[in-house]
């Protein structure tokens, strides 16, 4: 189904910028004001130039953030601060990281990719988009012709077909090894073995893509080739970063919700109503880092269990009684939509509950987002905010069922860790390879 190819890589001339971690940054929506900072003083060449510039009060058309990183980015090229791979090739990535003491190994690769229209099935989502970023991503692509950051991608694979050339890939020395400012160990080895190449493709040619992280940069990538198709070459592919779903460490961290500014909230009612479709279970507080051990002391199939805060301060698990109540309340959605936990959060209880509807959620007026449990506690139990819940991880599976079913998750449902760096690989779209 996929069409997977090698290419010809821009990367940072490491003779130029020896010290690689100097230069790169996460992917540009999980960057903040000050982060951009930082990485602007970090370097003058840092990537944030290209993928996420300043914007300054004398901006106009003629010159702004997108012009600039056009600038910088053909400078770069010129000055042999960015240099191209002279033969075709697959970037194999290995990422090394901790999550609660425990060491995880990610390994994935960087292709080339064509762009297929969801209705094909080649390529499938699983979670809605906006249009302000969609926008401004468009006019950065427009402006510079190049992928910056790549689309996080993954793919069903229990063969294993590509595990062992991988295995004996990486027992040479890699081209890239750096510690990025998360603690994650990031090691590079280019590929340009044509006949791993041509199995690479052979692989997935047969498979659909689920998109993890990058819609936005997908649909704008498609957009782009719709209407510059006959006049940029390379528009027809976008640069994705691909794993395995048996990879052990294709790890998906759970977002937690916290509830604010709800006038009408009466907890004694909300507590009372909760029992109409949940088994409430009153416990003592627990202390960060073991929500987790909790909820899957209680897990059973069918029957998700979540965590609600409140001011109390208490504790309560909250664990779903009849599992087909979310497909009666939403007949639309798939089976494998209304299992999900966090739809059952928005549905039986935000929505149903607290009246806070998509738009509201969408404007995060009343409920804003955390992966930090420690947070997601002390906002509720100080009082800080009204209500916290806390959620299970979604599973891969989980992701990979609901968007073969067409459906698109409820926003923040999935935070794939660790986050690929941008700067490692571009692609640039003024080249057919």
């Amino acid at each position: 189904m996929a069409e997977v190819i090698p290419f010809h890589g821009i990367r940072y001339n490491t003779g130029k910028t020896p010290d690689m971690t100097a230069v790169v940054t996460p992917p540009y929506d999980v960057i903040d004001a000050a982060a951009q900072q930082i990485y602007y003083e970090r370097h003058p060449c840092n990537v944030i130039r290209l993928e996420y510039g300043q914007q300054y009060p004398t901006d106009h058309d003629a010159a702004n953030r997108y012009t600039r990183a056009a600038d910088n980015y053909r400078d770069w090229l010129q000055s042999g601060i960015l240099i191209r791979e002279p033969e075709a090739a697959i970037y194999l990535q290995e990422q090394s990281f901790q999550i609660n003491g425990c060491w995880f190994h990610r390994t994935g690769f960087f292709a080339r990719v064509a762009l297929e229209e969801y209705a094909t099935g080649k390529i499938r989502p699983h979670e809605e988009t906006l249009s302000k970023p969609k926008a401004d991503r468009m006019a950065l692509l427009a402006t510079c012709q190049a992928n910056f950051s790549p689309v996080f991608s993954y793919y069903e694979d229990t063969g294993l077909t590509l595990e062992s050339d991988f295995d004996r890939i990486k027992k040479a020395p890699p081209q890239l090894d750096l510690v990025d400012d998360s603690g994650v160990v990031n090691q590079l080895w280019v590929i340009t073995d044509p006949a791993v190449h041509q199995k690479v493709a052979a692989t997935l040619k047969p498979r659909p893509l689920y998109i993890a992280d990058g819609h936005h940069r997908y649909e704008t990538a498609l957009n782009y080739y719709h209407s510059e198709k006959d006049r940029c070459p390379g528009a027809a592919f976008i640069l994705m970063y691909l794993v395995n779903t048996t990879d052990p460490g294709l790890v998906v961290l759970p977002t937690h919700r916290i509830v604010r500014s709800l006038p009408a909230l009466n907890l004694a009612l909300l507590k009372e109503r909760l029992q109409e479709d949940f088994a409430v279970e009153k416990t003592a507080l627990p202390a960060a880092g073991q929500v987790q051990k909790l909820l899957d002391g209680r897990r059973q199939p069918d029957h998700p269990v979540l965590m609600m805060v409140t001011t109390e301060p208490a504790a309560y698990l909250l664990t779903l009684q009849d599992h087909t109540r979310v497909k009666q309340l939403v007949p639309q959605k798939s089976e494998a939509w209304c299992s999900l936990d966090v739809a059952v959060l928005h549905v039986l209880i935000l929505d149903r509950l607290l009246g806070l509807e998509q738009e509201a959620l969408s404007q995060q007026e009343n409920l804003t987002y955390t992966r930090d449990e420690a947070e997601a506690l002390q906002a509720a139990a100080s009082g800080q905010a009204q209500l916290s819940f806390i959620l299970n991880p979604t599973r891969i599976e989980q992701v990979t069922a609901v968007a073969a079913a067409g459906d698109k998750m409820p926003q923040k449902s999935t935070y794939f860790y660790p986050k690929v760096l941008t700067g490692l690989v571009i692609n640039d779209l003024t080249s057919e390879r």
